[in-house]
């Protein structure tokens, strides 16, 4: 079977499931080099629309895990920028037309696939990452957009269970058009990681953009909370995303067992991070799934997560880490002290983790037979 894969972002997830998917299908890869941010690609350094994946300097390190050869990365524009973007659009269904897939998967609303979208929505597969706006990030532009691929696309891949039912009902879609699969371990993250020392103080790590979803504040004061007590003096916590905070975030600048890396933070220094942590906090008060959790596993991190979205499913309480009750910095306190008074829970944790995403249900290659399986729903109607 002939997969097209057409995404905005080129690592996370993306690049385990196609390396899963490879070994199932043969599979082209579209991505687009636009914001940096998005996926760690410079399009200032690429010299035609569309090059190949052997012409990209950043995607090298991952020749293991995808085909170069099958790789196309689009030198991006801005929407702002219509005609150009119309005209790129035009260019990447040229590609696709070469192609000629049995199925295309798409994990974006960008304008970017629009000539792609609207010829091939038939056999199409959307990625919807968000079932729901996440709460401060309402914008008009993304509901136009989903509303448009929502309305042309029939078949849609949720990335947790817990919230089809929902989704189903909300967007009034169709049961038998309406797939899970799950999210595994972020493997691109190993690639980049360079500081492997070990870790003489219990390290909280919180990361990912900064947003009022994100309940980063119950953290922090769950934070100061423990400290206060003086009875923890070997305990830190960093704070690492772009983003403007909804609070005053100069209040806990003046505790040196606070980090707060307030800036984007590039692969490089989020792999040293994770790998350094002792635990990954999810504070979210409303959530889907989480990269950030995928992220955290990759490098066998236990993660505390609020009980919000599909982060159950995620985290398995007690197993891989704790979920705890959202908007409450005393369930904060109490599940820190918990991991860091049984140092042994903590290291079971890893072990179930590696256990249950390395190698077990929740690897890559089960989430990818998820897909294969829509695939051929897909190509018979």
């Amino acid at each position: 079977m002939k997969v097209a894969f057409l995404s905005t972002f080129a690592l996370d997830a993306n690049v385990s499931l196609i390396n899963a998917l490879g070994k199932k299908c043969d599979v082209y890869f579209f991505t687009e080099a636009l914001y940096e941010i998005y996926n760690f690609l410079d399009k200032e350094k690429l010299t035609k629309t569309i090059s190949k994946g052997t012409e990209v300097e950043e995607l090298l390190r991952f020749r293991e895990l995808i085909s170069l050869d099958k790789t196309f990365v689009v030198k991006g524009t801005r929407n702002a920028n219509f005609i150009k973007k119309l005209y790129i659009s035009y260019k990447i269904n040229q590609y696709i037309k070469k192609i000629n897939p049995d199925v295309i998967v798409i994990d974006n609303y960008m304008l970017t696939y629009f000539f792609s979208t609207l010829s091939y929505r038939k056999k199409m597969l959307l990625i919807v990452h968000d079932p729901f706006l996440h709460s401060g990030e309402n914008f008009i532009i993304d509901k136009y957009l989903r509303k448009f691929h929502f309305s042309v696309i029939d078949h849609k891949m949720l990335l947790n269970e817990n919230q089809k039912d929902d989704f189903i009902k909300y967007y009034k879609q169709k049961p038998a058009n309406i797939h899970t699969s799950f999210l595994s371990v972020y493997d691109y993250l190993r690639y980049y990681q360079t500081d492997k020392g070990s870790r003489s103080q219990f390290n909280i790590l919180f990361f990912g953009r900064i947003s009022p979803y994100k309940g980063i504040k119950f953290l922090l004061d769950a934070f100061v909370e423990i400290i206060s007590t003086q009875k923890f003096h070997d305990m830190t916590l960093t704070i690492a995303g772009g983003g403007n905070f909804d609070f005053d975030i100069e209040v806990y600048r003046q505790y040196p067992e606070i980090k707060i890396l307030n800036e984007y933070i590039y692969p490089e220094n989020l792999a040293n991070l994770i790998s350094n942590a002792s635990v990954v906090v999810c504070p979210y008060t409303d959530a889907t799934q989480s990269g950030v959790i995928m992220s955290a596993y990759a490098f066998k991190k236990p993660v505390i997560a609020t009980n919000v979205g599909g982060l159950p499913e995620m985290v398995k309480d007690k197993e891989t880490g704790l979920i705890i009750e959202p908007r409450s910095s005393k369930a904060i306190v109490d599940a820190i002290l918990e991991l860091y008074s049984n140092r042994s829970l903590l290291e079971q944790m890893s072990q179930h983790i590696e256990e249950i995403y390395f190698s077990g249900e929740k690897g890559w290659e089960s989430s990818a037979d998820k897909f294969v399986d829509t695939f051929e729903k897909i190509q018979k109607k």
